[in-house]
């Protein structure tokens, strides 16, 4: 019997548009490379969890995994500690798939595609928005080298970006022409599929509506206008989607979704808090703008619950949920009811490529996520690739492992400390 004997695990944290903190596996020389969901102290999380892992056999993945699952279990079976099983279960897709000479897809059943198509998650104007571990606007090394000005006045460096905790002054990159402008250039560089954020300040924003989650008929007809401009602007052959950050109260999204209805969105996304899933499946029978959501849910019983919705397009975050098996067991019970899974992603290249892994095995995927486009350093982050996403797509090869790998020497100019060792 072969063993690939797991001998150490490291972990460490490069600062981009999010803390992307990595896990490393080793089997003495071999390692591989994984990422989980930014959280506070999620380094600490993965060293603790590795000692339950070092020795074991990396080809026994379903035992390994069990190990950490069963051991996430007092801690709450979901949250941070998901975050970090998600790191390690990639890094050590990782690493089998080298040691083996095979493609990540290929240990997840193989491929139904090997290009993946990419929507572009952007804001309006540059979106060189970067946040800290609690959702806080932070101002980083490599903002301060793209000349991009301190915090902007209309964010409060103090409170979350998202949420009603969010109180945002409205601007010009709120606009209807800003917003247009952006789906145009997006359109240009290749990318059939634009999203952006629709829990924004409006002329008619309040204090007191966006503390409470509710919208005044003077903000619903603003934000369809938004809606409106966009779809004019880039037609009905690019996908449009908005994401509202579970920002709305359920009367407001009621209203704002089905004043969006004429205009075609591929989806509108988190209309409502995530705690309460039949939420979710009340809103969908009140209107015909399909509803995606998932990336707040852990693990296959996580999703099982969401699917009992309704909701017609599920988003998983795999770098969070629990790693790329645990994400596929979603996507096939998603795959039983006919709902595509279009799989949130704000992570650097090896999170991307992970989940574009992913993308690749399931036979329901619609689109991927690319949170990096206005991030400077996410194009270095890949060694020896500055064309991950080429022309709107993800070309996935036949190369070992998740056939990326990190710039060590790129990644440690911008760690979150001088500890940088993987």
């Amino acid at each position: 019997m072969k063993e690939l004997k797991i001998t150490n695990v490291k972990t460490a944290t490069v600062i981009g548009n999010y803390y992307w903190t990595f896990a490393r596996v080793y089997s003495g020389d071999l390692y591989g490379t994984g990422e989980g969901y930014t959280a506070p102290q999620l380094e600490n999380i993965i060293l603790e969890l590795a000692p339950l892992i070092i020795g074991e056999n990396a080809l026994d993945l379903n035992y390994v995994y069990d190990k950490l699952r069963w051991a996430a279990v007092p801690s709450g079976v979901s949250g941070i500690t998901y975050h970090a099983i998600s790191a390690i279960e990639i890094a050590i897709l990782d690493l089998v798939g080298k040691y083996l000479n095979v493609p990540v897809y290929t240990l997840l059943g193989g491929k139904f595609r090997e290009k993946i198509r990419m929507y572009v998650d952007t804001h309006a104007g540059e979106s060189l928005h970067a946040r800290d571990r609690a959702l806080r606007p932070a101002f980083t090394k490599w903002m301060k080298e793209a000349k991009k000005q301190e915090l902007s006045e209309e964010m409060s460096p103090n409170d979350p970006m998202f949420g009603r905790s969010a109180v945002q002054k409205f601007s010009e990159a709120y606009t209807p022409k800003a917003y247009s402008d952006r789906a145009v250039k997006m359109k240009g560089e290749g990318f059939t599929a634009v999203k952006f954020d629709l829990d924004i300040p409006t002329p008619y924003s309040t204090n007191l509506g966006q503390k409470s989650g509710s919208l005044n008929n003077r903000e619903i007809g603003y934000l369809a206008d938004l809606v409106r401009a966009v779809r004019e602007r880039v037609s009905d052959e690019t996908d449009i989607m908005f994401d509202l950050h579970w920002k709305y109260d359920l009367g407001s999204s009621v209203r704002l979704l089905r004043a969006v209805e004429p205009f075609g969105v591929m989806w509108i996304e988190d209309p409502l808090p995530p705690e309460d899933l039949s939420l979710l499946g009340g809103l969908t029978k009140l209107t015909t703008t399909p509803i995606a959501s998932g990336e707040n849910v852990y693990t296959r019983y996580g999703f099982a619950k969401l699917l009992e919705t309704g909701i017609p397009i599920m988003t998983p975050d795999a770098i969070k949920a629990g790693g790329l098996t645990e994400t596929r067991m979603g996507a096939l019970l998603a795959a039983m009811r006919e709902v595509v899974v279009s799989p949130h992603n704000v992570s650097s290249p090896i999170g991307t490529v992970a989940q574009a892994h992913l993308a690749a095995s399931i036979p329901n995927f619609g689109v991927l996520e690319f949170h990096g486009r206005d991030v400077p350093i996410w194009y270095r982050l890949a060694k020896g690739k500055t064309e991950i996403i080429k022309d709107g797509f993800i070309s996935l090869k036949d190369e070992p492992g998740l056939g990326v790998e990190l710039d060590e020497a790129i990644a440690k100019n911008y760690a979150l400390d001088d500890k940088f060792n993987l």
